[in-house]
């Protein structure tokens, strides 16, 4: 019926009704159908080739499940060679959605496209802190006061929908607030640890040398202070209502130190601090963003924190709006030690590693070695290996294969690596292809692991969800899971429980999926060191994909991931514009992605590339505002 492929689709509605929609009845209906929608998808309802052509996104997904051999699931009723190449091809001839403008942006027009966008957001507890380092010149230690942050948009705790102000955070901020003003400003200078005499000095310069000098004095410091805090020229009103405190405090008989300390704390909570928020224009429509807010919304990007003086003064002097001017800065930005934020706070996030150490830990009885110092340990790896590659401008493709990494002794002493001593991390060369890249980081082996045992499962919807991009749906409700004590003590190895767990036939599309590249990383222990016996059986490395394709160990699975590397490559591509933009993501924020892929790819995938896409891309420079009405 269907040989001939791709010449017997010609016609794709004739197809459609002559053939495509029986076998899809036939092929299908079983697990996509109106009573059973696996996936929430139902492939019955769509009884006319219009209904088909309405919804091309839904077949763009059938295309890529059915070309990838994971569509049919194994267990239900298989494609022959000839009906899988004529349904592929007919599905390939399908019109495509309807092209994005890429010069346009999400609009009250096409509010489909919005998805929690946020005209402003609140600094995130680690912004926070980061913008007082910044602000006064040195650490002030406040993350303990401060609650912890949720994540929203494309998982991140930089997006907007996410960052809520409550009577909590407020209270929070005060004691913050307090904390850093009573370490730098307390009433007698000799209080001032040695670290904060510059930072002390930097806001005070010269204290007043009597009561009449008082008024002019606290002006001064609560401008300028004001004026970097909230990242913007300050209007003397401003300062007015801020040095009404100075004067409530000194009309009271409080010491100039203590009247100036309520002033700059009403600085440090006030939502000009806050809050990243982007001036409204009086007119509708795209408009770029001007100098200043663009500012800190790239230093945000790149450091978490404020914009630093050079900055500052080119977005005051407007030079910054100038092309060249704005990619140089990113290149600075880049090169400067407080872009490591970037591997802090971007990598930890997209690889999904934050919960190491606190939600997923190790059983301490099984594994006694891991300590909160070891799982700090474990992502700093990542994240010096991260920051590596982008401080150099390497390519991206080394977070996949590499034959370097970055350990400190304690780290070295779990990998076996010998001659490294001291707590500092520095990068050393690996002879073992095994431990290259972030596949080999026992971070990554430890947050995909059970407390007492790994799992391929685990780690095989780790490499689908965050490498690749691929979405697994929960198991259904009623699915059992492995009994860990039969686990242990049971005859059969691990690989044939786990088989026997997932034999139900709703189970194994999955499965099928997610357990052969999780069985590539079986040599890794829980705690990320190399072992090729398990419970006194040889480990059993080997995975085969849907295609049919086998594989055996890290080295195997780092070149199925090598043959998918553009499909890794967007998906970073599309996380890191997610955690720049601070939302969502929208169909016009693929034009970025896209061509970011196109850069990269251009450019041998350098990681500058990457950034600069995104930072001067139409939807970081620009936004869209409704017309008033």
């Amino acid at each position: 019926m269907l040989s001939g492929a791709t010449a017997a689709w010609a016609d794709s509605k004739t197809d459609f009704e002559k053939s495509i929609r029986s076998l899809l009845e036939k092929k299908c209906s079983e697990c996509h159908s109106a009573t059973k929608q696996k996936g929430d998808l139902n492939l019955i309802k769509f009884d006319t080739y219009a209904s088909v052509t309405n919804q091309p996104e839904v077949w763009a997904t059938v295309l890529e499940r059915v070309a990838a051999f994971e569509m049919p699931p194994k267990k239900s009723p298989d494609l022959s060679f000839e009906e899988r190449g004529g349904l592929v091809a007919w599905l390939r001839a399908l019109p495509k959605a309807q092209a994005i403008d890429c010069n346009q942006l999400a609009s009250d027009r096409t509010a489909n496209f919005y998805r929690g966008y946020v005209m402003s957001r609140r600094l995130n507890r680690h912004e926070f802190q980061n913008t007082l380092r910044d602000l006064f010149g040195a650490e002030i230690p406040v993350l303990d006061l401060l609650p912890a942050d949720g994540g929203g948009g494309e998982g991140f705790d930089t997006s907007g929908s996410a960052l809520f102000l409550s009577s909590i955070h407020i209270e929070k901020y005060l004691a913050a607030a307090d904390r850093a003003l009573e370490l730098v400003l307390p009433d007698h200078a000799r209080r001032v640890p040695q670290e904060l005499q510059a930072p002390r000095h930097r806001i005070l310069s010269t204290p007043p040398a009597n009561r009449a000098d008082w008024s002019r004095a606290s002006r001064d410091v609560v401008s300028r202070f004001a004026e970097r805090a909230w990242r913007r020229s300050v209007e003397p009103s401003e300062v007015d209502r801020l040095l009404s405190l100075f004067q409530r405090g000194a009309s009271r008989g409080e010491s100039f130190l203590s009247s100036l300390r309520m002033s700059l704390r009403a600085v440090l909570v006030s939502p000009h601090f806050l809050f990243l928020a982007e001036p409204e224009p009086s007119q509708g429509g795209i408009h770029a963003l001007a100098p200043v807010p663009l500012a800190s919304k790239l230093s945000y990007f790149l450091w978490s924190s404020m914009p630093d003086d050079n900055l500052m003064a080119l977005a005051r002097s407007g030079g910054l709006a100038k092309p060249e001017v704005y990619r140089l800065q990113i290149q600075r930005m880049l090169a400067d030690p407080k872009a490591t934020a970037l591997g802090e706070r971007f990598a930890i996030q997209w690889l999904d590693l934050e919960r190491l150490g606190t939600e997923v830990r190790p059983d301490p009885t099984r594994f006694p070695e891991f300590n909160d110092a070891l799982g700090t340990e474990m992502k700093q790896e990542v994240i010096s290996f991260f920051n590596h590659v982008l401080h150099e401008n390497r390519s991206l493709l080394e977070l996949l294969q590499s034959d370097y990494t970055f350990v400190n002794q304690g780290l070295a002493r779990l990998y076996g690596l010998e001659g490294i001593s001291g707590s500092h991390f520095r990068k050393v060369d690996l002879t073992e292809k095994s431990r290259g890249g972030i596949l080999g980081m026992s971070a990554v082996h430890a947050a995909t692991s059970y407390p007492l045992r790994t799992s391929p499962v685990l780690r095989g919807r780790w490499v689908l969800e965050v490498l690749l991009g691929d979405k697994v749906p929960p198991p259904p409700p009623d699915t059992p899971t492995l009994d860990e004590k039969t686990v242990n003590s049971s005859a059969l190895t691990f690989r044939q429980q786990l088989e026997m767990h997932r034999s139900r036939r709703e189970c194994a599309s999955c499965h099928d999926k997610m357990d052969p590249l999780g069985f590539g990383l079986e040599n890794f222990d829980v705690l990320g060191r190399w072992r090729d016996i398990d419970k006194g059986q040889p480990v059993d490395s080997e995975g085969t994909l849907p295609s049919g394709k086998k594989f055996r160990g890290p080295d195997g699975l780092r070149s199925v991931l090598m043959d998918r590397k553009d499909s890794v490559i967007r998906h970073l591509a599309r996380k890191m514009t997610g955690y720049a933009l601070g939302r969502e993501l929208n169909p016009f924020d693929d034009c970025v992605i896209d061509r970011a892929v196109v850069a990269l790819k251009e450019n041998n995938y350098r990681a500058s590339i990457l950034v600069e896409t995104i930072a001067t891309s139409l939807p970081f420079q620009n936004r869209f505002y409704p017309k008033q009405n």
